[in-house]
């Protein structure tokens, strides 16, 4: 009889450990595999001071403190710049909006017939919301009135410089495009040298905030008709709405179209860091809410759905172990 318990108890011992490596197994299995990691990442901030680049750092951060991987985030011109540095190599990790995205990976506009097909998408970042700063004294009252007036965008190849015009073309009004760093151009416009800012930033933007907070201003998003026409021809932008409360001169709800964010990597990437880099971003968002307070928001993982761009294979893995069902569009051509 003892024979048997014994028995009986070795084989409970044996399926148990079973049990426990099938449940560990996959993620030890990228965990342990370091050999191929990066030593230094380098990620795409955007201009410094802005929230791409204050969340980026953070999420720099993230790497450096959990994965103890060195990390440094880089001012740069944005999106645009991003994608053609980790296409080529030239980056780890940054942020991309959803309209740069899918030019450079169809080579239009920006890229000038160049297929930047080498970018893969994490993480959700955050949803930018669209709109025009003017002053409070500004005779601007809709974005129709920009026609022939300066119009702050941002450095070249950032967001706003690569898809506001869409929005004026739709209008048929030309502004004066005035080009710099958003704290440049934010300058310009208190000194009265331009006559607004264009924006497409997440919510809370710390430009907004520091020019609420000596001066009256004004947020101008395009009307209903403009919106739904623009949506309608770039379906990779949606409509949302800025809460009221969002700034000082935010009383009501505020209607715009907004536009997705997304950090990306190269396909290049080992496997395993890329899991990994996937797995710590939805394990600390607290952490990450310091750069980005409204990231908590924004992290889930149905907000990569709309990706124009392929998710990296390590993503891929990281989203099927939480059981999310990806869209075909998302499975990279190297993980089908």
């Amino acid at each position: 009889m003892f024979q048997h318990i014994r028995r009986d108890l070795n084989i409970g011992k044996i399926m148990f450990l079973c049990v426990i490596l099938s449940l560990t197994f996959s993620t030890i299995a990228y965990s342990s595999d370091r050999s191929s990691w990066p030593k230094q990442v380098r990620l795409g901030g955007g201009s410094i001071g802005g929230t791409m680049y204050v969340g980026t750092a953070r999420f720099g951060n993230m790497v450096q403190e959990f994965l103890k991987v060195n990390a440094t985030t880089e001012a740069s011109a944005g999106p645009a710049d991003h994608i053609k540095l980790i296409n080529r190599g030239e980056m780890e990790l940054g942020g991309a909006t959803a309209g740069p995205l899918h030019e450079g990976w169809n080579g239009l506009a920006w890229a000038k017939g160049e297929k930047y097909q080498n970018v893969r998408a994490l993480v959700p970042y955050y949803a930018a919301f669209t709109y025009v700063t003017v002053l409070a004294s500004s005779p601007v009252k809709t974005l129709k009135d920009l026609d022939g007036r300066k119009l702050g965008v941002g450095p070249r190849g950032g967001t706003p410089q690569t898809q506001f015009p869409k929005i004026f073309e739709i209008l048929g009004v030309k502004p004066n495009y005035v080009l710099g760093s958003f704290g440049d151009i934010q300058s310009q416009l208190k000194d009265g040298l331009i006559e607004g800012v264009a924006y497409m930033a997440a919510h809370p933007y710390a430009a907004q905030m520091q020019l609420e907070a000596t001066h009256e201003a004004r947020l101008i998003p395009p009307d209903a008709a403009t919106a739904d026409t623009f949506v309608k021809k770039y379906p990779y932008f949606s409509k949302g709405v800025l809460p009221a409360g969002s700034y000082k001169s935010v009383k009501k709800d505020m209607p715009t179209v907004v536009l997705w964010m997304y950090f990306i990597t190269s396909k290049n990437m080992p496997d395993s860091f890329a899991y990994e880099v996937t797995k710590a971003a939805f394990e600390h968002v607290d952490y990450l809410k310091s750069g980005l307070p409204s990231w908590d928001k924004y992290m889930k993982a149905e907000n990569m759905f709309s990706s124009p761009v392929p998710l990296h294979r390590g993503a891929v893995q990281y989203y099927r172990e939480k059981g999310v069902k990806l869209p075909a569009s998302l499975i990279p051509p190297e993980g089908k």
